[in-house]
């Protein structure tokens, strides 16, 4: 987001607004740490300074961007009802219809909403900002490098494991966010689409339609990882 320093929260949402029909997941707004932290002081002001009902709807969409980047660039360990509450009213009449303002934003804007189902409302919102934050950009290289390792593993709880113990603290984090089955569910995709990538069988747009709850960004960095790769093979040769 360019001039984010200089941009209000208004312009800031309307910014989110004319994006999401280009992004299928949060984190293919691709914004950077500058970005978030300028969001995450304007959605405060907002908060303390004002924080009526009709200004939290309406900014509804940039409290969804700045959970999920809080977790890709807030407080590794942070609790998901911290982020959400510091820039929201949670007053106990209104946390409920609060939260479900909060799950609806990404069935109204096209969103990936992945049919997450729990009576727990504040789970499913959770568990949609880590499935929409997924592995942070500084950390998909070794990513894909663990998953490129257990190809072949037929159990899929070795895999699970190398990639939930093996990749750094805040990936972790984030993947302690989601459920079992979601979890699973995403990282099994990742295999497939990696899988996918290294035979060199399908174009980006093949990709993105076989793999429809992965993120643009995922794929578009796996592909850049191939090719890094096949690239230090062929100097090698």
């Amino acid at each position: 987001m360019e001039n984010s320093g200089k941009i209000n929260l208004l312009q800031m949402q309307k910014y989110f607004e004319g994006q999401m029909k280009s992004v299928r997941t949060i984190s293919d707004l691709e914004l950077s740490e500058n970005d978030y932290r300028g969001l995450s002081t304007r959605l405060k002001s907002l908060c303390f300074f004002t924080g009526s009902e009709n200004d939290i709807e309406d900014f509804m969409l940039s409290i969804v961007v700045h959970s999920a980047y809080s977790l890709i660039y807030g407080d590794v360990g942070k609790s998901f009802e911290t982020i959400v509450w510091m820039v929201m009213n949670n007053s106990q009449y209104m946390e409920r219809m609060h939260l479900r303002m909060f799950r609806d934003v990404f069935h109204d804007y096209g969103l990936n909403t992945y049919d997450i189902e729990d009576p727990d409302i504040l789970a499913v919102c959770r568990m949609l900002s880590a499935m929409h934050a997924g592995v942070p950009n500084s950390d998909k290289t070794m990513y894909f490098d663990i998953i490129c390792e257990h190809l072949g593993a037929e159990d899929i709880g070795t895999l699970i494991a190398a990639v939930t113990e093996t990749l750094p603290e805040r990936s972790r984090y984030i993947f302690g966010l989601m459920d079992e089955a979601a979890r699973q569910r995403f990282i099994l995709d990742s295999r497939a689409m990696v899988s996918d990538v290294i035979d060199g069988l399908l174009r980006r747009s093949e990709l993105v339609e076989k793999y429809p709850a992965l993120s643009y960004s995922l794929i578009d960095r796996c592909l850049i990882w191939n090719e890094n790769n096949n690239q230090r093979i062929r100097f090698r040769i």
